[in-house]
């Protein structure tokens, strides 16, 4: 099953939104010294930008398909 182009924009901006408020967590939690929770944030901001470099090899319907 294929996913339509509005089906691919949704995933891609949340994954970007999911990846900036990560970036803010790791920003925080640095500014307070919690290096494990700006750890975790990392993490999830990279795991998010794996995502949408896996998710741009898929291959796309045009819409209405």
């Amino acid at each position: 099953m294929m996913m339509t182009s509005a089906q691919f924009d949704r995933l891609r901006n949340l994954l970007i939104d999911t990846a900036v408020t990560a970036s803010l967590i790791e920003l925080e939690a640095l500014a307070d010294k919690n290096d494990q929770l700006a750890e975790r944030a990392e993490h999830v901001r990279v795991n998010c930008a794996a995502l949408m470099g896996l998710s741009s090899d898929l291959p796309e319907a045009t819409d209405g398909e």
